[in-house]
């Protein structure tokens, strides 16, 4: 689905026009209001911020008549919108590019070069200002008009569906990464990852506490959702007569160099085999619009669910990854989730357990107040999970919790887990 940043042009009539004998003809003023919304406290980026705005007309011919830069978009706010004025000439056909959080001005010569420009990205998460949005409109005098602004990445977000794997198999998510991730993007028109150079070394990525929702399932199996943003990669078609995505790979590494692709790493159990420790079962996925395309498009929302089946090895729809996999199981185990640090927002409910070998070991959970001024209460209730091996918090206002878990034997151990509430 795409969603769309919408501005409206109004066109007004100004009132001393130019004089018909003016030899670049009679105009009219243009008032271009630009509304977008504020900025919203999330992890993932503000989608609708601007900080700063380049507005550039290019007439008929493809010459820059006018441009102007807004370092600071509340230079032009009018408590309603963002607002700048055009002086366009009747009964003529201009092209309007806008590119909101570019981070500095732009000054092509022509409409082709604008075209040509790259936006770099130092680091696929560089969106401080705001996400990278653009626009390529024909504007002409007239009545009201209404253009859309596009953000340049793409939104992906995942779930994991457990369902149908065994019972006694548990699929931990650690982390999820984009490989392939560009790190340039065309802001007036269409953009690919031309050759490796193109691409991060290591793309957009969560860990750890960031990917928690997908080791929250719900009663029917099905877990939270965890996004991650990338640049717009159109790659086109490069297979024919797949079918299925486990057949969706490549036998000339020109093409696995610049194609986009999801990577999500598990910590792995069964009655049969775990992952050994530090290492992980790995699911990989190219996107695309279908099993023979390889196109990630600018401002759309891809969701994707893995559903993993029966012991969750098997090759039918992701490409697995199983050289973490030992075939003894892992007698005795302790581990911590998500991780020894975690933060949430106030109002959130926030599941921290362990996973824990042999399964009957007993296990106490304490609920500590990490400010000496603060009772656990004002913080947080919980609700211990059904196993006694973790809790889920219910988060009332912003401070700093410990929870102690200590597993008696033959396992003997015992950690601290930090929650940072509203950080």
């Amino acid at each position: 689905m795409k969603n769309i940043v919408l501005f409206t042009v109004v066109m007004l009539l100004t009132l001393s026009c130019l004089k018909e004998s003016a030899p670049d003809g009679e105009r009219e003023e243009v008032a271009v209001r630009v509304a977008a919304a504020g900025a919203t406290k999330s992890i993932d980026p503000p989608e609708s911020r601007i900080q700063d705005v380049n507005f550039l007309l290019f007439t008929p011919s493809g010459v820059a008549e006018w441009r102007k830069y807004y370092r600071d978009a509340s230079q032009v706010w009018d408590g309603g919108a963002y607002v700048v004025k055009l002086s366009l000439l009747k009964d003529c056909d201009y092209t309007l590019c806008v590119a909101a959080n570019a981070g500095r001005a732009l000054s092509p010569r022509t409409l082709d070069e604008a075209k040509q420009l790259r936006h770099y990205m130092a680091y696929p998460d560089e969106y401080s200002r705001g996400m990278l949005m653009s626009s390529v409109s024909a504007v002409r005098a007239g009545p009201g008009l209404e253009l859309g602004l596009e953000r340049n990445m793409a939104k992906v977000s995942l779930r994991i569906d457990r369902s149908a794997l065994d019972k006694d198999v548990r699929l931990t998510a650690r982390s999820v990464t984009v490989g392939g991730c560009p790190s340039s993007v065309t802001p007036f028109a269409p953009s690919m990852a031309r050759s490796a150079s193109d691409i991060f070394t290591s793309g957009f990525s969560k860990s750890d506490s960031d990917v928690s929702a997908l080791n929250a399932d719900d009663s029917f199996a099905l877990s939270g959702e965890v996004s991650l943003y990338i640049l717009e990669n159109l790659q086109g078609d490069l297979l024919s007569d797949v079918t299925s995505d486990s057949g969706k790979v490549f036998t000339d590494s020109r093409y696995g160099e610049v194609c986009s692709w999801v990577e999500m790493k598990f910590e792995y159990h069964s009655p049969s085999k775990h992952t050994r420790p530090g290492e992980y079962l790995i699911y990989r996925f190219y996107l695309g619009e279908s099993l023979n395309n390889f196109d990630v498009r600018r401002n759309v929302h891809y969701r994707i669910t893995l559903r993993p089946e029966g012991d969750g090895l098997s090759e039918d729809g992701w490409r697995v990854d199983k050289e973490a996999i030992e075939d003894e199981p892992a007698k005795v185990f302790f581990d911590l989730h998500p991780s020894a640090y975690n933060e949430c927002r106030s109002g959130d409910d926030f599941r921290i357990w362990c996973d824990i070998s042999p399964s009957g070991t007993p296990v106490e959970i304490e609920q500590l107040a990490y400010d000496d001024h603060e009772n656990v209460a004002e913080l947080y209730d919980y609700t211990i999970d059904p196993d006694g091996h973790g809790l889920t918090i219910h988060t009332k206002k912003g401070g700093s919790a410990l929870v102690y878990f200590n597993a008696g034997p033959p396992v003997n151990r015992d950690t601290l887990a930090l929650l940072v509430i509203d950080p």
